[in-house]
């Protein structure tokens, strides 16, 4: 073999023994280490519901309504959710014929069987919307009811009892009236949103 060879070999073989003494020197440091365990994280939540846990409707087939006839119901409005949270009412979609009926919505305490969607013991605290035409009532949580005055938050288990009253618009147009004029079927929604 010839000088070159060897002097190559014995270059790579002191390389391979270096960079063995290098690996075995990393691996075999000193280390400490410490640890937190049992770690856990979960979200709030934010949680709307009938207090009277009914699933009839507030205006359930109410019919044969003439002008000065005031349709009254009330629901009980809870917040169970844990985050506080800020509530608004509005409408789902727009009302069908919404000129053609009145609307006002009342804020207070005191419903004694908030199932039963009378208004027995119902005592109002403020009038959230005064009457007007039903196509006027808010369809967007932006432009919604303040579920509280100020639109203060809800904290957990808050409720508020609202009384909603419905009568038809007086209209005296002769022959205006010949054929019922309905709603159609609509959703009230109160909606929450933490803070």
């Amino acid at each position: 073999m010839g000088d070159k060879k060897r002097k190559l070999l014995l270059t790579l073989l002191i390389v391979g023994v270096l960079g063995s003494l290098a690996a075995f020197g990393t691996y075999s440091a000193f280390t400490a280490t410490t640890s937190n365990d049992n770690n856990s994280f979960a979200a709030g939540t934010v949680k709307i519901e009938d207090a009277g846990g009914s699933v009839t409707a507030l205006f359930n087939n109410v019919t044969n309504q003439g002008p000065g006839t005031n349709t009254q119901r009330c629901i009980r409005v809870l917040y169970s959710g844990s985050l506080a949270s800020t509530v608004h009412m509005y409408l789902a979609a727009a009302v069908t014929n919404g000129n053609k009926f009145n609307v006002t919505v009342d804020r207070g305490h005191g419903l004694t069987t908030p199932a039963n969607r009378d208004c027995t013991g119902f005592v109002s605290d403020t009038n959230a919307f005064a009457t007007a035409g039903f196509n006027t009532f808010p369809i967007t949580y932006g432009a919604g009811l303040a579920g509280k005055d100020t639109d203060a938050a809800w904290a957990q288990n808050d409720t508020i009892d609202y009384r909603i009253t419905l009568s038809p618009v007086d209209d005296a147009t002769p022959n205006a009236h010949t054929s019922a004029v309905s709603t159609g079927t609509f959703s009230l929604t109160w909606e929450a949103r933490n803070n």
